[in-house]
């Protein structure tokens, strides 16, 4: 072990968690996959597609009462099958799970990557400092791209099945994304304080 090894070297049992969650990681991989391949196989051939929509202000009727009585609930969100999707709305549908899936992926390989340097002993490496700067470009271009899209299908949707006279969802994202990719930077800045601290430190040695 050398000097600058010690003081960030993990102990047996968290170097075990840490080589644990690479395994976690590598089976939600497998599991993100998969689902990107049903969503491809439910939207490829174009045709009685469900989509997610979200919706604001908007009540219906469901028999929920007794004796199945109707009963107006709020909907914050609805599947619309939609028949047949314009050009537009088809890329976006099939463009989607494979964006979402692609930057979900490389944040997890990304996760595996830095959980492995940590059971190493290499806390504050250049190298987890790459990692976690690249996290956050990935998570930021998955979530600027995926609301493009997303915002595509829904608005595509609707328009399909109201005929473009519904008037409704225009704008629609996950703002917990944004919280994840500021949390990711402040973690970037971090580390790479800590990677200069390690190599000042090293220099006395």
């Amino acid at each position: 072990m050398t000097v600058h090894d010690a003081p960030t070297r993990l102990d047996r049992g968290d170097a075990i968690g840490m080589y644990a969650t690479v395994g976690i990681a590598v089976i939600a991989i497998v599991a993100t996959i998969w689902g990107v391949v049903r969503r491809l196989t439910e939207v490829a051939p174009l045709r009685d597609v469900p989509v997610l929509v979200p919706f604001v202000d908007e009540t219906a009727e469901l028999p929920i009462g007794p004796d199945g009585a109707p009963v107006t609930v709020a909907v914050d969100q609805a599947v619309v099958t939609v028949p047949e999707p314009a050009a537009a709305t088809s890329f976006a549908l099939l463009a989607e799970p494979i964006v979402h899936g692609g930057a979900i992926i490389a944040a997890v390989v990304l996760l595996a990557l830095f959980c492995w340097n940590l059971a190493r002993g290499r806390a504050f490496s250049r190298a987890n400092v790459r990692i976690v700067l690249w996290s956050t470009g990935v998570l930021a271009a998955g979530w600027f791209v995926g609301t493009i899209l997303t915002t595509m299908t829904v608005n595509g949707a609707l328009s399909a099945v109201s005929e473009y006279t519904y008037e409704g969802v225009t704008f629609s994202t996950n703002w917990a994304a944004p919280f994840a990719i500021l949390a990711l930077g402040a973690i970037g800045a971090a580390f790479q304080i800590g990677a200069r601290l390690q190599r000042d430190n090293e220099g006395l040695v």
